[in-house]
């Protein structure tokens, strides 16, 4: 296990998750979205970002919650990594906190999605870390062929 990790922490509903910094490239406020026909339920649409055209999720669609609600904390999360490029809309972002790696313990195989990398106890709660690079691994319309 990694000795340190820093991680964007955000909330969807009541629940927390986190991201490493390194596969977040910048947060933004929310922004207007361009629907897209015939994507998953799930994609949003797409977002200009300087000149940038990302696909925006809704991570509350994607994880089956309850309808999101956008409020003045309602942020979309950037993240690039290993080719991913894609937005993902959270209720709010509360942090970018430095964790000791130890503190991450394995996901229980039977209570995860194959995206949850770990866990950890921040405070009163308890974070699934994600890796969104698997979050999107079966999700092949989220390439560069077709939205790009």
């Amino acid at each position: 296990m990694v000795n340190r990790l820093q991680l964007v922490i955000f909330s969807l509903g009541d629940e927390q998750y986190g991201i490493d910094t390194a596969q977040v490239k910048e947060i933004t406020r929310m922004e207007a979205i361009t629907p897209i026909a015939r994507c998953p339920q799930f994609i949003e649409g797409v977002l200009n970002l300087r000149g940038q055209i990302l696909p925006v999720v809704c991570l509350h669609k994607r994880f089956a919650l309850p309808a999101r609600t956008d409020t003045q904390r309602t942020r979309i999360v950037i993240v690039d990594s290993e080719g991913l490029k894609v937005g993902l809309i959270v209720d709010a972002v509360s942090e970018v906190s430095d964790i000791a790696g130890a503190l991450v313990t394995p996901a229980p195989a039977l209570a995860s999605a194959s995206f949850v990398t770990g866990v950890m106890h921040h405070g009163d709660a308890l974070i699934s870390l994600l890796d969104p690079v698997r979050l999107f691994s079966a999700e092949p319309q989220l390439g560069v062929s077709v939205l790009g």
